[in-house]
């Protein structure tokens, strides 16, 4: 009990303030806040506080690490994510709902290339089964 006494008080670690801060002070200085729809009812409206650019920058700063780390083999490292992913979705829902999740989430992603303009998937599969048909 008396060992807790003797503690010394945290020590409190001031930073200069850097590019990265200032330049993140500025951007909320010269944005105005834009109301978001799809707020719950009676409460206060969302508010649009720019952190879509916050998250582009994080995907440009993801796909630089990539680059750096993996030259040339991005796109195996993407695989093996998504192979680290289904793995650990078998394992924990079954191989049957993870085929279900699988064929749901193709079925999005070709939805969103038909109202993108540009339906491959759509054509692949008219494509094989056309071919089948012809033979």
């Amino acid at each position: 009990m008396a060992d807790e006494t003797k503690k010394a008080p945290r020590a409190r670690v001031e930073q200069e303030e850097g590019p990265r801060q200032k330049q993140a002070e500025q951007r909320s200085e010269n944005a105005e806040p834009r109301p978001v729809e799809g707020g719950a009812a009676g409460s206060a409206p969302a508010v649009n506080d720019g952190s879509k650019q916050a998250s582009g920058t994080v995907l440009e700063r993801f796909s630089g690490w990539l680059t750096k780390s993996f030259p040339g083999h991005e796109n195996a490292f993407l695989g093996g994510v998504c192979g680290l992913v289904v793995a650990i979705l078998i394992a924990a829902i079954g191989f049957w709902w993870t085929l279900l999740v699988a064929l749901l989430v193709l079925i999005g992603v070709a939805i969103g290339q038909q109202a993108d303009g540009d339906p491959k998937i759509i054509r692949a599969v008219s494509k094989f089964f056309h071919d089948r048909k012809s033979q």
